[in-house]
């Protein structure tokens, strides 16, 4: 009987009900040991007959062993495996030891373990069921926590168990926290009459003290009292805490044992594994038969079935290993290297018996660590790394490993971990080898907001310095990667500076790689101080040799960032292209460390170019995967560009809560990048809700920072147009005037026809030759893939047309950008254009009646809503906010001349619209089995 979890149950069938109805949902109990979470656990259980369910704990001992949790919760679903996109099938057979590991599938097991959990939940709801989940081996917990943050819209619910205040990976916004506190008075004297109805009253009442409300403590401290205490002659003794009065318990109950079952106990607990095969075969090399284990079962340690032993509970088996000496133990590790299954296992058995350094065991380890890597599991392979370091008595093949564990981590998206293990290596006095360790550190660090940029920009440089006589592609190479913690740092000067000499030192038979990177980065220095012919040319020679670059290298990383200047030089649609390209391979290749950033460039590049649903896509890819990993400066960049995106739909909120962020991370961090991007975003935003003025107060320190940062490019943070724009719509000219000349100029060098026209839009804003101004931008904007500038600079012909009396040509061009404004979901703008048609004497516009005039994004809000969906619900899946669904929406209704979602449903039944978006549960869905919230397949 549970006595006093009447709350608590409760939560836990709202979250099985929420997953019959098709709301999947995910639910982490937290507490101290013994508060009754496992039986919370059954119970929960118990009450989801109808679901099909799977279930896992996680045990200390095998915590090291990667994917042993994911083997037993997908025992049951590999009939599934089929159903998977090639490379998820792969990659999850190369993770259970199926198959040959898929190399570094990361992404790929946790995308394919949601499609297994997706695949059974077709049949019938399902229920995962996780104990002890900070003892879950990493590569498991990263699936599981994968998995748990996408359940929505899906019958799945999860519920985890684990200890408080000890880390584990199921933990974010989507994953309900509930703490579980102590059993109040009343139920704890229940739950002790149950125990033991016999005891006397007083005794009873200084138990539920001693046990602080904690169920187990009830269990089993009765067991611990002495005659005298138990009939109330003796007084207890001064009320210990819980946890102490719980190891007491426990350690009370070992002792009590036979020494042979003390000792098979101690196999047990010692073994990484609950196969009795390895544990009785070990216990018979050290002379201990079988009746030892049977002598623990009788007493209530262990349970034996089907080949397989468990401890009552995990303090039990806590209390086996820790009650017994050093030497004990490192026996019993020897024993079972020798019994082990496999050879992960018999690495972490040596080392544990190791004495000292041992380079045997810390070989075995190595070997695991690259298995472990092979199979995705990058923190698993830093452990084992890090742990043969330790077993390694020599300094460089112990830096190595340390180094090699660091970047393993950071791989993982373990920033914090990679530093200290790097900063553990850096001990070194060769230049050569330092600079090997200090240069990927600075990266981590940078990247991961562990120092400030302009920090990390001077010790690259001082590092490269010093090593440039002595290895000169290596300097070059951290040069290079300088100007990228500049650019980050907002210093445009340094960026081509760092550039220069990384160019000046780079051997002419270098590497394509290392050409590629100093070439890119290069290309993006010229292309910030506005040197953009020259950028172009730099930008295409390193994208010629993009193909032999190994996308999981930091190299790769740096490259993309510096490939972003393609933004300088008018090529979006290569730009997109390319981050695109390393986006899918880092992705399918589980390096979720390098994923983000490509999506950044892959949003903003998709924005520009009018395709405002991928964008919205791939930024919030961008910042859950930058949020996952602990990427503060991808994070920081990511939610600027988001900030922007709102901005033009006019999110407000949404706009500013991201500008806030991103301004926060950068500021902590000396990021001087986001802290421009911000400022113009929320600018934007300032003249998209037609306030003049406060674009003006955000916008105008722009041009200092810029100034400051030595940024001559117009077209990388665009800006200076909102300014002129905020500044005419303000009636204020001659300010209006400066930042059209100074743009003008920037114009002219940088030569693309985008920046071209963008200036020729202020010039028509702020020059009495406006109209050939204004046509003019027009056939430079033919020459660019823009249509949403394009769209703005129609809106302000057609203003200028209208004030000059020509209403007709006016109404003309204001209707051509409401159609790309409408279009896009540009809502504001749309707004805004729509009220200049109405002044401008436009009749409204007629019913269209016709199925075939809706937008690919009408068709499917138009479908999504037909089928019961919310606003809410379809904003979730498209990725878009209820206000542009309410938009979108409208847009429908008046285009099919109806005026109901009862007529749109009628609609859709007599087949007038293709029903071409996936769903479940009644609304649109943004997960299905091939893919993963939203994310494309792997590979």
């Amino acid at each position: 009987m549970l006595y006093g979890r009447e709350a608590d149950l409760e939560t836990i069938e709202a979250l099985l009900e929420s997953a019959r109805e098709g709301h999947g949902r995910a639910f982490m109990l937290e507490g101290d040991a013994g508060l009754g979470k496992t039986a919370l656990l059954e119970e929960a259980g118990r009450a989801a007959t109808d679901m099909a369910q799977i279930r896992t704990a996680g045990l200390e001992a095998e915590s090291s062993l990667p994917f042993s949790a994911l083997a037993e919760l997908t025992e049951g679903l590999l009939g599934g495996l089929s159903t998977l996109p090639r490379p998820q099938a792969a990659a999850i057979e190369g993770a259970l030891a199926l198959a040959a590991p898929a190399p570094g599938a990361r992404f790929a097991v946790c995308a394919g373990f949601l499609g297994l959990l997706v695949n059974a939940a077709a049949e019938s709801p399902l229920l995962i069921i996780v104990d002890d989940a900070q003892w879950l081996d990493r590569a498991s917990g990263e699936c599981l926590g994968y998995a748990a943050r996408r359940l929505d819209g899906q019958p799945i619910a999860l519920l985890a168990a684990g200890r408080s205040g000890e880390p584990h990976s199921l933990s974010g916004p989507k994953i309900e926290q509930v703490t579980l506190s102590g059993l109040e008075p009343a139920a704890a004297q229940a739950t002790l009459m149950d125990v033991d109805p016999t005891l006397p009253t007083q005794v009873a009442v200084a138990l539920v003290d001693s046990a602080a409300g904690n169920p187990l403590a009830l269990v089993e401290l009765p067991a611990l009292l002495t005659a005298e205490q138990r009939s109330g002659a003796e007084p207890l003794e001064h009320p210990l805490p819980p946890g102490a009065s719980l190891q007491r318990a426990f350690d009370r109950r070992i002792t009590q044992l036979p020494s042979d079952a003390r000792e098979a106990c101690l196999v047990a607990a010692t073994a990484l594994t609950t196969s009795l095969r390895p544990i009785q075969a070990a216990g018979a090399s050290l002379g201990i038969g079988k009746e030892g284990l049977e002598t623990a079962e009788r007493a209530g340690i262990v349970a034996l079935s089907d080949q397989r032993i468990d401890f009552a509970h995990p303090l039990l088996r806590g209390a086996v290993y820790r009650g017994a000496g050093a030497a004990e133990r490192r026996r019993a590790h020897r024993a079972l290297s020798e019994h082990a299954d496999d050879e992960d296992a018999r690495a972490w058995h040596l080392a544990a018996a190791a004495i000292g350094p041992d380079a045997a065991a810390a070989d075995e380890l190595e070997a695991a660590a690259q298995r472990a890597r092979a199979r995705g599991a990058h923190g698993a392979a830093a452990d084992a790394l890090e742990r043969a370091a330790r077993l390694t008595e020599d300094r460089e093949p112990r830096t190595r490993r340390l180094l090699a564990a660091g970047l393993a981590a950071a791989i993982g998206g373990a920033y914090d971990r990679g530093v200290t293990l790097m900063e553990l290596a850096d001990e070194i006095d060769d230049p050569i080898m330092r600079a090997s360790v200090r240069h990927p550190l600075a990266l981590i660090t940078l990247n991961g907001g562990l120092r400030s940029a302009y920090d990390t920009e001077q010790m690259l440089s001082e590092e490269a310095d010093r090593i440039a006589s002595i290895d000169p592609t290596a300097s070059a190479a951290m040069h290079a990667d300088a100007g990228v913690a500049a650019a980050v740092a907002g210093n445009c000067r340094q960026v081509l500076l760092s550039a220069e000499r990384a160019s000046a030192l780079l051997p002419a038979d270098a590497e394509p790689a290392e050409q590629c990177q100093v070439l890119s980065i290069l290309g993006m220095g010229l292309a910030l101080r506005g040197r953009t012919g020259e950028a172009r040319d730099a930008l295409d020679r390193a994208g010629a040799l993009l193909g032999e670059v190994d996308p999981l290298t930091a190299v790769a990383h740096s490259i993309a960032f510096a490939l972003g200047a393609r933004r300088c030089t008018g090529q979006n649609k290569l730009l997109r292209e390319e981050a695109a390209s390393l986006a899918a391979a880092t992705h399918a290749a589980g390096a979720d460390g390098l994923f983000p950033y490509h999506q950044v460039l892959v949003a903003d590049c998709a924005f520009r170019l009018g395709d405002w649903q991928a964008a919205q896509q791939a930024i919030a890819l961008a910042c859950e995967g930058a949020e996952e990993t602990g990427q503060r400066a991808s994070l920081a960049i990511a939610l600027a560009i988001a900030a922007r995106m709102h901005a033009a739909c006019g999110e407000e909120q949404e706009a500013r809560s991201a500008v806030e962020r991103s301004i926060r991370i950068g500021k902590a961090r000396g990021y001087g990048s986001p802290l421009g991007w911000g400022q113009a975003a929320i600018g934007f935003l300032e003249l998209s809700l037609d306030q003049p003025l406060d674009a003006i107060t955000t916008l105008e320190p722009i041009d200092q920072l810029f100034e400051f940062g030595g940024l001559e490019d117009p077209l990388i943070i665009p800006w200076a147009p909102d300014l002129v724009e905020a500044y005419s719509r303000a009636g204020r000219g001659e300010e209006a005037g400066r930042v059209a000349t100074k743009l003008g100029a920037q114009a002219a060098r940088n030569g693309t026809p985008l920046a071209r026209a963008l200036a020729a839009r202020c010039a028509g804003l702020v020059s009495n030759r406006w109209e050939e101004e204004l046509d003019s931008a027009l056939e430079l904007h033919d020459q660019a893939d823009a249509p949403f500038e394009r769209a703005r600079t129609l809106l302000v012909l057609g203003g200028r047309l209208h004030r000059d009396k020509r209403r007709v040509q006016a109404r003309e061009r204001l209707r051509e950008a409401l159609s790309t404004f409408e279009q896009l979901g540009a809502l504001p703008w749309a707004e805004r254009t729509q009220a200049e048609l109405r002044a401008a004497g436009a009749i409204k516009r007629e019913p269209v009646g016709d199925p075939d005039q809706l937008t690919g994004q009408e068709e499917r809000v138009a479908l999504a809503v037909a089928r019961g969906a919310t606003n809410r619900e379809v904003a979730a899946a498209l990725f878009l906010s209820p206000k542009t669904i309410e938009f979108h929406l409208g847009r429908v209704y008046r285009k099919l001349d109806i005026h109901s979602r009862t007529e749109l449903a009628a609609l859709v039944a007599e087949g007038r619209l293709e029903d071409a978006v996936p769903h479940a549960g009644g609304a649109a869905s943004r997960s299905s089995p091939g893919t993963a919230g939203g994310r494309p397949n792997a590979g």
